[in-house]
């Protein structure tokens, strides 16, 4: 990361290079496995046969299994083909009980109520506001319900509809077009007529943004996350990193890491002289070209690989204590600390940390974010600005005093930790 910490700090100018190593780091797992096949399909000096996983003994990738059982003992053996399972399921039973985890006492009896509502397609049967007054209780308790089983299971699932699954899921592709969301939003039902268009015109973009949205749409995201009701089995958040506990001392690995190289025919090619002298000019470019090509992505790869292992490694160490179930909640922690101890920019973590999960020793799998226990410093912080006030601050100078410490919040944020707080508004106070 030396490279693209020195360029962030010293906030050169952005490089082509430096903007494609940020967005692989943004890339959630799955996203990278995405990435990493139309990387191998468009670049032919890219090979992933040849390294065995040194887990399961097998050519290709890592697995998500093979770490588990690597780190922790758990059961979990290779995945033949080398990538993990499109649907790794989990019994319903545990992602209520992940879900539960993340609930006040007082809202886990809803969860039944919520799941019983889901139909086969993984959608809600009723919208949360309408599940709250047939249940004869507030509507913000069914949307914490909601947004508990949301965070444990897969992108997309609990969704009201097709237009709140697609959206669901796009949260978690950095990647996507910037125009995609706009036309879920709005303009699904005349995309699904092939009326590109007259999207374009009223989104006021050119015709081949649509046609890159619609594309997209169709080949990374899916319309629904199924509940399989034959086995009574829910999809389940696939975690980026795991976090074990092994004679009392924390443990973080990746759960998969492509296992890619230059493809041997082309470095033996590129290593005979002769031969390449005698390559027309253009089959020529185009070997220098694709192993330069392979050899960047390759080290990209292994760059996004460390960052997220030293990220892990130093956020499991700062949490310890929670991790080990000895304090109740993650400690108050800033990306902008993180940033510093590391040695990069605190855009680095956020790229890092975007769209991350992490399976706890407990089998639990939260957002990355999760352990950042944000709200809290957020609060402490907060406090602390308003005991020291000589003159009582209004919510926007509080939000501007929050962002030079490294917690960049709204106004309207501000104002709702100040009521929970119970810190009066400026002009009682």
């Amino acid at each position: 990361m030396t490279g693209l910490q020195h360029e962030l700090a010293q906030t050169v100018g952005v490089t082509p290079a430096l903007v494609q190593q940020a967005s692989l780091l943004a890339l959630p797992g799955l996203e990278l496995q995405q990435h990493v096949r139309e990387a191998l399909a468009a670049n032919p000096a890219l090979d992933d046969g040849g390294t065995a996983c040194p887990v399961c003994g097998r050519a290709g990738h890592g697995t998500y299994g093979c770490a588990a059982a690597r780190v922790a003992g758990r059961p979990g053996g290779p995945v033949l083909d080398g990538d993990l399972p499109d649907e790794p399921p989990g019994e319903l039973a545990d992602v209520v009980t992940s879900a539960a985890a993340l609930l006040p006492t007082a809202d886990r009896s809803l969860l039944d109520a919520v799941v019983a509502d889901l139909d086969d397609r993984g959608f809600l049967d009723r919208a949360p506001d309408r599940l709250a007054a047939d249940l004869g209780v507030p509507v913000e308790r069914v949307r914490r319900v909601v947004g508990a089983i949301r965070r444990v299971s897969a992108p997309g699932f609990c969704a009201v509809d097709l237009v709140d699954c697609l959206l669901l899921q796009l949260r978690t592709h950095p990647d996507a077009p910037a125009v995609l969301r706009a036309v879920v939003r709005s303009h699904l039902p005349a995309l699904a007529r092939g009326r590109l268009p007259s999207v374009a015109r009223a989104l006021g973009v050119p015709v081949q943004e649509v046609t890159a949205a619609r594309d997209y749409l169709r080949t990374r995201l899916r319309p629904c996350v199924p509940v399989d009701r034959g086995t009574a089995r829910l999809p389940r958040l696939r975690p980026d990193l795991v976090v074990t506990v092994a004679d009392g001392e924390v443990q973080v690995a990746l759960t998969w890491q492509p296992r890619l190289r230059l493809h041997p025919d082309f470095v033996a090619l590129a290593a005979d002289r002769q031969r390449v002298a005698r390559l027309p000019d253009a089959e020529r470019q185009m070997l220098t070209r694709s192993l330069a090509d392979a050899a960047a992505f390759l080290d990209r790869l292994d760059q996004r690989a460390r960052t997220l292992q030293r990220l892990g490694v130093e956020v499991a160490a700062r949490q310890r204590a929670f991790l080990l179930s000895r304090a109740p909640a993650p400690e108050p922690m800033t990306r902008a600390d993180l940033a510093t101890v590391l040695g990069v920019h605190e855009s680095t973590v956020s790229r890092a940390v975007q769209g991350k999960s992490v399976e706890l020793p407990a089998g639990r799998v939260v957002p990355l974010s999760d352990l950042f226990g944000r709200s809290r410093s957020v609060h402490e912080c907060l406090r602390g600005l308003v005991a020291a006030e000589d003159v009582p601050s209004s919510d926007g100078d509080l939000a501007r005093a929050l962002a030079d410490r490294g917690h960049v919040v709204s106004r309207s944020a501000v104002r709702k930790y100040r009521q929970q707080l119970g810190i009066p508004a400026q002009h009682l106070r």
